[in-house]
């Protein structure tokens, strides 16, 4: 099996309704997480874990897999013949995209690699509360705020390594 090249998952950004008409705030709610929000998709390096790549912020109601799909070149050109770890969510990708799917319960180094992701959500989210309660600024501008908390964390990430025991369950 080819090494993992990404990791790849979406989080959400919880926000409120937008104003205006109902049609416009419904593209915003998300029918998983029964809020309003919007989503990024984040590609984390599994050996250093900082992201590597972030795709556009997209609509509560977008499917992971939608992003995914459109974001796909990308991950090519960075990752050359690196295999790419994405969720179940993204069941529909096709092998000769190069994707390894995970279901919920995969085997232990899958789910090693899948660990990596999540807790550079958790110390963005950490860092940034903004970005666990509602956002009350412009939805436009989330786009912006959210990759440049993404760089300060993968700053973060590379001026307090994991440590030795961290390292060690990542293994």
């Amino acid at each position: 099996m080819k090494e993992v090249g990404i990791v790849l998952d979406c989080t959400v950004i919880p926000s409120n309704r937008p104003g205006g008409r109902l049609e416009f705030g419904k593209k915003y709610y998300s029918g998983k997480h029964h809020i309003y929000c919007v989503k990024a998709e984040v590609g984390v390096n599994p050996k250093v874990g900082t992201a590597s790549t972030i795709s556009s912020i997209y609509s509560g109601s977008t499917h992971d897999f939608t992003i995914f799909k459109e974001h796909y070149p990308t991950f090519v050109q960075k990752l050359g013949g690196a295999k790419i770890l994405a969720g179940s969510a993204n069941i529909g990708a096709k092998p000769e995209l190069g994707a390894i799917i995970t279901k919920p319960v995969g085997t232990p180094e899958l789910a090693s690699h899948r660990v990596i992701v999540e807790r550079f959500f958790g110390r963005l989210k950490t860092l940034f509360t903004v970005f666990r309660k509602p956002w009350l600024f412009d939805v436009v501008k989330v786009a912006d705020y959210f990759c440049v908390a993404c760089c300060l964390t993968n700053f973060h990430i590379l001026q307090n390594p994991l440590t030795k025991k961290d390292a060690e369950a990542n293994s």
